[in-house]
């Protein structure tokens, strides 16, 4: 479903909040007559973007093609400890599904 509001309005409106000075958040959103939790999720979305994190709506660890799992298997391979827990967790999978992918 696409969002009836623009990126550029999103971005405007997260301005605002961010600069709001001694005002609520939910005080910016009626102002701007978007709902609370509109203005919520944007921020949200906002410092993901940031952290360069991928939302946990992201793709599911059976969703991901053959091409995918090699590439994943061949990047963690050799890693082991917290470096592999480290680069399943920024995947969003587990250290279980690297190894159901491995060939017999």
């Amino acid at each position: 479903m696409k969002s009836k509001y623009s990126e550029a309005f999103i971005e405007q409106a997260l301005v605002k909040v961010y600069f709001r000075g001694g005002r609520t958040v939910r005080s910016v959103a009626e102002e701007m007559s978007v709902s609370f939790h509109t203005v919520k999720n944007w921020m949200k979305r906002k410092v993901l973007d940031k952290l360069g994190v991928t939302s946990t709506k992201g793709k599911r660890p059976q969703d991901w093609t053959a091409d995918e799992q090699l590439v994943a298997l061949h990047e963690t391979h050799g890693l082991s400890g917290d470096a592999l827990y480290t680069w399943c967790r920024e995947k969003g999978i587990f250290v279980h599904h690297l190894t159901s992918w491995r060939p017999d």
